[in-house]
């Protein structure tokens, strides 16, 4: 049976509301994943649909009835829970604890039948927890319980399946077998609603995702439009990369730095860096942590450093990916490098695109406030010599070298005179 879970204009708490005026659907066939900041509502939109959690106004319904309709047996034909926390549990097998999950399709005194043991195996085959069968739930791990109470919950054969952090208690194999067999079952047929913290994998599994924040549900859409570089620093207070995975092809959040450190005021002078092909990014990471003010040179947005730079908000000119810097492009950067307190330069891959940095700096006449990290090797270099030669003048008219990130802001401090 494919039915629906909606909530429409619903308040839901306890002593007071939690969210207020919300409205969603999970319809058959989906994934809706709720993201959001700890104590936001995420789990009182679950708890509001078996109880848990009280209505105030609005509705919540499954299929076209209010869940307070149902009495609690037709309720457990329809829903099934996996809860944030593990129940109580006592020396019940195994075996046991699953078949506990076909409680609403027995009579009160009644024996499971062969349809009941059908789905009791089944729940726990799909959940790789056969093999625990004759285990006393009470000596199992965190994980295994998890695992188990998910098996007592497809026991059911829910409609809609209810998931709060289906995922926490579970090593990385076991982690991707339970949302491999979620996605399985919502390919099916099934509605399910789950709460994430795990961004990646709430983008890679999820259908849909509902942004739980401020009392409500101000974002909805595909992970694609929800996990944005801005909704992550209004939501979290987080700097991050957004990319795409390039395995699943699924949105990809790759967190900086949160944003209260981005954010603080700059202590220990203004830096050039000057990068790409991602030899910039930690880099730029460290020295923003150590309180310098950063910028960078030319670099597109497509490279990883210039994604990094622009998640982190530093200043950079902007160019165009595998297109030659212009005359105007080697401008900038030659007034910016005038303008600050000192320039890095990482060992890049430099070639025509990108040669106009080191040309800049060289221009600048800047190398007694510039700092050299690594080594320009000869594979490196695809500019037939270029590179090297503007390097080694730097090298040649004062530039410190150091021979990693590690020793660069100790450089820095001598360069600077501080």
């Amino acid at each position: 049976m494919s039915v629906s879970l909606r909530y429409t204009g619903a308040s839901l708490g306890y002593d007071a509301p939690v969210v207020s005026d919300v409205s969603l659907e999970v319809r058959p066939g989906e994934v809706l994943g709720l993201i959001g900041p700890n104590g936001a509502g995420k789990t009182t939109l679950v708890r509001a649909v078996s109880g848990g959690a009280r209505l105030f106004s609005g509705a919540v319904t499954v299929g076209d009835r209010p869940v307070g309709d149902y009495s609690r047996i037709e309720l457990a034909r329809l829903v099934a829970v996996l809860p944030q926390t593990t129940p109580s549990t006592f020396a019940f097998t195994a075996l046991q604890f699953v078949e506990m999950g076909r409680h609403a399709h027995v009579s009160r005194f009644g024996d499971l039948r062969a349809a009941d043991h059908a789905a009791v195996g089944h729940a726990m085959e799909l959940t790789g927890t056969m093999g625990l069968s004759g285990r006393r739930v009470d000596e199992l791990s965190g994980g295994d319980l998890q695992r188990l109470t998910l098996a007592q919950a497809l026991a059911q054969e829910p409609s809609v399946l209810l998931l709060d952090e289906p995922t926490s208690h579970l090593d990385l194999n076991h982690r991707l077998q339970v949302l491999d067999v979620v996605r399985t079952l919502a390919d099916g047929g099934l509605a399910v609603l789950a709460v994430f913290h795990d961004l990646d994998m709430a983008a890679r599994y999820s259908d849909r995702l509902a942004v739980v924040s401020d009392g409500g549900l101000p974002v909805q859409g595909t992970p694609a439009e929800v996990l944005t570089r801005e909704t992550l620093h209004d939501l979290f207070g987080v700097a991050a990369v957004i990319g795409t995975d390039p395995v699943t092809g699924s949105v990809q959040v790759l967190p900086i730095m949160r944003s209260q450190v981005r954010e603080r005021a700059v202590t220990r002078g203004r830096v050039l860096v000057i990068s790409g092909s991602g030899s910039g990014a930690a880099m730029m990471r460290r020295l923003t942590l150590e309180g310098f003010e950063v910028s960078c040179g030319a670099l597109s947005t497509l490279d990883t450093d210039g994604a990094v730079a622009s998640a982190l908000g530093l200043e950079l000119r902007e160019i165009e990916p595998f297109v030659a810097m212009t005359a105007d492009d080697t401008t900038a950067v030659t007034a910016k490098a005038v303008s600050v307190d000192a320039v890095v330069i990482l060992a890049t891959p430099f070639g025509p695109d990108n040669l106009g940095n080191l040309r800049a700096i060289v221009g600048a006449g800047v190398a007694d406030r510039t700092v050299l990290v690594g080594a320009l090797t000869p594979e490196l270099d695809f500019s037939r010599g270029e590179a090297a030669e503007l390097w080694n003048s730097l090298v040649l008219t004062g530039a410190r070298e150091c021979a990693d990130a590690r020793d660069t802001v100790r450089v820095l401090e001598e360069v600077l005179g501080r």
